[in-house]
């Protein structure tokens, strides 16, 4: 008899589990819905994420500017969102240029490129890498 009562007292417990476990997950998606309803979670298109109804993020777009007016304005930049460990592509622009990685998918290659040793200066009022060949 004892062994019947823990057999059905076990089974007793697996239903209140599997009770409790239906009521999470019917709570979890009627609750989920209205913070939808009230704009709290979601993302809409590439272009913004929406907070709230009151507070809008938009991803600002790529800008890769050459212009400069000293050489100070420039500067190695990497233009292809990967870091130097894995792929990353450089470029001698103006250090205000803005490269968006958050609204593309970027796969980078697993090999180490350095930030580039050659000088970035403005020459002419343009960004522009010098590399430097020494022949004998």
């Amino acid at each position: 008899m004892a062994k019947k009562d823990k057999k059905l007292s076990f089974i007793g417990i697996l239903f209140l589990i599997l009770i409790l476990v239906i009521a999470l997950n019917f709570f979890l998606y009627f609750k989920a819905s209205k913070l939808q309803s009230i704009g709290i979670v979601g993302i809409k298109g590439f272009g913004s994420i929406n907070i709230s109804k009151e507070e809008n993020i938009t991803l600002r777009p790529t800008e890769m500017l050459t212009n400069c007016s000293k050489d100070e304005d420039c500067d190695w930049i990497i233009t292809n969102c990967c870091r130097e460990d894995a792929g990353a592509q450089w470029q001698c622009l103006n250090k205000d240029s803005y490269i968006d990685c958050q609204s593309k998918l970027v796969l980078c290659p697993n090999v180490s490129v350095p930030k580039p040793k050659e000088e970035c200066k403005c020459i002419n009022n343009t960004c522009e890498g010098l590399i430097f060949i020494v022949s004998r």
